[in-house]
């Protein structure tokens, strides 16, 4: 595949979804293996394909980009997969000059097309939240494997889910230089590690949110707070789940997802200057 396409200065594609969004005109594939269970290490394993896309600037045939290694982003799906939804967020990373790589959380043998099978696809990560972090961590590593980007100038974002998915990494001490969770999951049977290195950390949350309840807020921040983590936790009262997601329409609905354009612009300037700040020496 070319720069022209491997690269993703702009994103004019269709917002959809689920994981039949035209992939394999999307990015570049970049296939790993992700753990098929949390019970035990060096267990049975799922084969794994995200999509990487690049900045301007990076030479896609050497895998360099002048002077030096770029920031790479993890960015973790929603419940529905790979869909145009999420290359349209990584559209807004590489134009800030980030390498992104749009992880695979659920393997390619579970590409959902409707509501039911994405719930399908769902519950076993969401319902073993160590597995989730290892699926997840795998698609860092594979990421900070990629010629070109730097691998000590890494972060992670993630929507819903992968938004968890984030929190489940810090909570790890994964080496993150920060992460951003848009919506996630801030319940866990996983607590922060003891010890390890956890980045600073910023949450977006939604009061209109008919996933992610309130009142799961205060003992999150209880959590980071006792656990010495820098984490911001913002709540935009008027929006719900999905906030980001302009595959969801604009309708209101108390019970459902929906986007919020104004909520979305201003989520993500607080995530490019978040990031900015991360990687400040």
């Amino acid at each position: 595949m070319d720069r022209k396409d491997a690269g993703m200065g702009t994103w004019s594609g269709t917002v959809g979804l689920f994981a039949d969004d035209d992939l394999e005109r999307t990015g570049r594939a970049v296939t790993y293996a992700a753990p098929a269970s949390s019970v035990g290490p060096g267990g049975d394993t799922v084969d794994c394909e995200g999509r990487l896309f690049l900045p301007d600037g990076f030479d896609a045939s050497s895998g360099k980009v002048a002077h030096c290694g770029v920031p790479g982003v993890l960015l973790l799906h929603e419940y529905t997969g790979l869909g145009g939804y999420l290359f349209r967020s990584a559209a807004q990373l590489v134009r800030a000059g980030y390498a992104v790589l749009c992880a695979d959380l659920y393997g390619t043998a579970l590409r959902p097309t409707d509501i039911e099978q994405a719930r399908t696809c769902l519950y076993p990560l969401r319902n073993d939240r160590a597995l989730l972090q290892l699926r997840a961590r795998a698609g860092l590593d594979a990421l900070a494997s990629v010629p070109g980007v730097d691998a000590g100038r890494l972060l992670a974002m993630g929507f819903s889910l992968g938004g968890g998915a984030t929190l489940e990494l810090v909570r790890a001490g994964a080496p993150l230089r920060g992460a951003a969770s848009m919506y996630g999951y801030l319940a866990s049977s996983q607590q922060v590690t003891p010890g390890a290195a956890h980045c600073p950390v910023l949450v977006h949350l939604a009061g209109r949110d008919h996933v992610i309840p309130l009142r799961d807020i205060e003992p999150f921040v209880r959590e980071m707070t006792d656990a010495g983590v820098d984490c911001r936790v913002l709540l935009h009262a008027g929006a719900g789940h999905g906030f980001c997601n302009a595959a969801y329409g604009t309708n209101f609905n108390a019970a459902a997802s929906w986007h919020c354009p104004r909520t979305e612009a201003r989520a993500w300037g607080d995530v490019l200057r978040f990031f900015a700040e991360c990687l400040e020496d």
